[in-house]
């Protein structure tokens, strides 16, 4: 059973990833925090206290904000990296109101984790602080920090972290299925990066409960079950998520709704976040290109990475369902190298190299 909440934090969470992320586009700009303290006319101390999360920017007027923007693009800090402050303020907001909520109190709509489908930008740089790893927009950002003994990701207390997941476990645990579906099923995502027996045991009961409803016949149930078996992968056990991909080969509808999640994931859909996973799920494969999921699973899919049966999955319904995508050379080149990369992973299921091959297949046959 999930333990009980503790109490409520009073501590840098509420402004840890934000106030990170500016600290990188600062550091971009080469300014010092005085001399953006002069620029942006507030007291160094201001700035020190954005940046280390003790101050949120959630608390800057809109246009004070809009003017910190200004100042960072005018002095060259990078614009896809600026455009992520949105979403990092979100990322913060939904870790801070996790921390500081009382599950037992709280209404489940009224959670953050309720509002909307997450992307992946937004995923990532909620769990930034967790697992070290910033979004793939900002990987070069980082790199290029001076060297030394200071943090190279958002840093949250171990106690919060602790509340963080206990209060996730108690949040999820506590849901109404299907009332309360995308609260519970984006908890679920989330206690996958969490190392702590209670929320893989938790994870484990939740894959069977999802795979026993009577509502897993329908797309919400689907995406129940795959987030089960995801999170569960990420958490070290790969069983439940090759099980899945086992039902999946002989479920079209499944393997559809998996393949627009993805597209949705990654952007791909041209849409805004939706408010339902029946919303998200609904779009047309022809009315996307498949150029960015294309890139996106073949970036993802490396030798001993936890999801690669997922991937290889993906990828080949990806080429069977926009196969012009191989007319392209680059995208071809790129997917041939993905192809020898993992040709000898010993870990793949025997599916997922059997996925591989009829992508490999349709390489041969795009480059007659």
């Amino acid at each position: 059973m999930p333990r009980e909440t503790l109490p409520p934090s009073q501590s840098s969470a509420r402004g840890a990833v934000s106030g990170f992320l500016l600290k990188l586009l600062r550091e971009a700009t080469h300014l010092t925090q005085a001399e953006f303290a002069e620029l942006a006319r507030v007291d160094p101390t201001t700035v020190y206290g954005w940046e280390s999360g003790r101050r949120s920017l959630a608390g800057l007027r809109a246009g004070d904000l809009a003017r910190v923007r200004m100042l960072l693009t005018r002095h060259g800090a990078p614009p896809h990296a600026i455009a992520l402050l949105g979403d990092a303020l979100e990322a913060d907001l939904i870790i801070g109101d996790t921390i500081s909520t009382d599950p037992a109190t709280t209404t489940p709509g009224q959670h953050p984790l309720a509002i909307s489908v997450h992307q992946r930008t937004l995923a990532n740089l909620i769990t930034w602080p967790i697992t070290g790893r910033p979004p793939a927009q900002l990987t070069d950002l980082g790199a290029r920090r001076r060297r030394g003994p200071r943090p190279t990701h958002p840093i949250i207390s171990v106690t919060d972290r602790q509340r963080f997941f206990d209060n996730l476990l108690l949040t999820a645990d506590r849901c109404r299925w299907p009332d309360d579906a995308l609260l519970r099923r984006q908890a679920t995502f989330l206690l996958g990066f969490d190392e702590r027996i209670e929320s893989s045991d938790w994870l484990a009961g939740e894959l069977t409960r999802a795979m026993r409803s009577p509502t897993s016949s329908g797309p919400p149930g689907w995406l129940r079950v795959r987030s089960s078996a995801i999170a569960l992968a990420a958490a070290g056990d790969r069983e439940p998520l090759r099980a899945w991909l086992s039902r999946l080969r002989d479920d079209h509808a499944q393997e559809q709704t998996n393949l627009a999640y993805y597209a949705y994931w990654v952007g791909e859909l041209g849409i805004g976040p939706v408010t339902t996973d029946a919303a998200m799920v609904r779009a047309d494969p022809d009315t996307w290109s498949g150029e960015k999921l294309l890139r996106h699973l073949l970036d993802q899919l490396n030798p001993g990475t936890g999801q690669a049966d997922l991937y290889a999955h993906t990828l080949a319904d990806l080429i069977a369902s926009h196969p012009h995508l191989l007319a392209n050379p680059s995208l071809r080149a790129a997917t041939r190298t993905t192809l020898d990369r993992m040709s000898d992973d010993p870990q793949l299921m025997p599916q997922a190299h059997h996925d591989l091959a009829n992508v490999a297949f349709a390489v041969r046959m795009s480059s007659r």
